[in-house]
């Protein structure tokens, strides 16, 4: 296995670019990224994502865009290849069959049908292999990643707060657009009852040309249950809505409302069992939107992986502290996660903060 080159970082650097605004559109499987190139020229011959849905991959899109030209290019592909049968062949033996000269792979895939056996396809074939460990790739793959080394989905908590820590309705621009562009990014959108209870809202993207990505809206159910009086339960929105109940708590929810049973106390889901049967519905990527209870167990339990707080000053009527044991930021990095970067947007700040490695 050969070096990853300067030149390959910014190949994978733009196939990461590229397949970023799909996240959230591909189902179960990972939202990755193809592109061909001539190695002599650097031209990129053909690109592909995973389509929507999830089928086809994008290995076999771009050489199917490539055609002939295939032969004898690089490869670039933001996580490994393929090399089992499923609801598609394989991918590592479409690459061979093409005649791909090189194949620059961003992160390895840890799914045991893969797991190295893509790359030991390709190597076996003759073609050559570089694994690059690439930043921006695991990034891309975070959900998938976390999927199958945890068997639980990514998890990204969003808060909208005053400069005095107090939670704000994000109903201003830039905490509407961010909170938007999340939620299409995502296979769902976890709310604890008390919040659907308080706003009783659709939880829908509202941002123009995007509402149709809409994702899975899931209920955390309580100690007091949810019901169909509830606007996200019982109203119709033509978005798919689902609750999550401990296994004796009350609920009272159309058919459509898929019901999904955990262990529990006192009433309440146990958290990391409603991740893992999360988990194992395909959920890779989840945006909680919780009130402070929640995401405070949750920041407890370790289970958030990615924290976006917005400060504003918008005139918005503020409601309840966000922290109950202090400033917000200081819970969030007295559970395990640092500060990775800050926007500014007005007199708007976005502040994101990572679980380290």
């Amino acid at each position: 296995m050969t070096e990853v080159s300067a030149q390959d970082l910014r190949w994978l650097d733009a196939a990461a670019r590229y397949a970023t605004p799909f996240l959230g559109t591909t189902g179960d499987n990972p939202c990755a990224a193809a592109l061909i190139v001539e190695p002599r020229s650097q031209t990129l011959i053909a690109r592909a994502v995973t389509a929507r849905g999830g089928r086809p991959h994008p290995e076999a899109l771009a050489l199917e865009s490539a055609g002939l030209d295939a032969a004898g290019a690089t490869l670039y592909v933001t996580l490994e290849p393929c090399h089992h049968w499923g609801r598609t062949p394989p991918c590592a033996d479409a690459i061979v069959r093409a005649g791909v000269m090189r194949v620059v792979i961003g992160v390895a895939d840890p799914d045991p049908r893969t797991a190295a056996a893509g790359v030991e396809r390709l190597q076996s074939a003759g073609v050559e292999v570089v694994l690059a460990n690439h930043a921006p790739s695991a990034a891309l793959h975070a959900g998938h990643l976390r999927h199958r080394n945890k068997a639980r989905p990514f998890v990204t908590a969003m808060l909208v707060v005053s400069p005095d820590d107090r939670i704000i309705s994000p109903a201003i621009d830039t905490a509407r657009n961010w909170l938007d562009l999340q939620r299409s990014r995502s296979n769902a959108i976890l709310i604890g009852a008390a919040t659907v209870r308080h706003h009783n809202n659709q939880v829908a993207i509202a941002m123009p040309g995007l509402a149709a990505r809409t994702p899975l809206r899931v209920v955390l159910a309580g100690a007091d249950g949810v019901d169909r009086s509830l606007n996200l339960i019982g109203g119709f929105s033509g978005y798919r809505t689902a609750v999550i109940a401990e296994n004796t708590a009350v609920v009272d929810t159309p058919v459509s409302v898929e019901v999904m049973r955990v262990k529990g106390s006192r009433g309440r889901p146990d958290l990391a069992a409603s991740l893992a049967i999360l988990a194992q519905k395909g959920i890779q990527n989840l945006l909680v939107e919780s009130g402070p209870r929640l995401t405070t167990a949750l920041l407890q339990a370790g289970l958030i992986d990615c924290f976006g707080l917005i400060t504003t000053n918008s005139e918005t009527t503020p409601g309840p502290a966000a922290s109950s044991t202090g400033p917000i930021a200081d819970l969030i990095q007295s559970n395990g996660l640092v500060q990775t970067s800050t926007q500014s947007h007005g007199t708007d700040t976005l502040t994101f903060y990572g679980r380290s490695a």
